[in-house]
């Protein structure tokens, strides 16, 4: 792969990043809407805490292959983690009992 290939994909890794940034920080300053009046304990936790995490692990795996101009390993695990992270926020959200 040539280097010139390797720019263009740097710049939209990085303004992924910064966009999952901007989405974490607001989810974590702002809020995301979700509200479950009845969550408790752990539930509480997901719910809470889940969304902006989740945008959190995304823009930490945008900005690693920002800086390695791929789509990696490191990329990969954060981003899949980011996954399962959600999968739990959903369940946690609409059918934990």
């Amino acid at each position: 792969m040539t280097t010139g290939t390797r720019v263009p994909r740097r710049r939209w890794y990085t303004l992924a990043a910064v966009a999952a940034s901007i989405v974490a920080i607001v989810f974590a300053t702002v809020g995301d809407g979700v509200e479950v009046a009845d969550a408790a304990g752990p539930r509480r936790l997901v719910v809470d805490l889940g969304h902006q995490l989740v945008w959190a692990l995304l823009a930490g795996a945008f900005a690693v292959a920002a800086v390695r101009s791929r789509w990696g390993r490191i990329s990969q695990t954060f981003a899949f983690a980011a996954g399962i992270l959600y999968l739990l926020f959903l369940f946690a959200v609409f059918l934990w009992p």
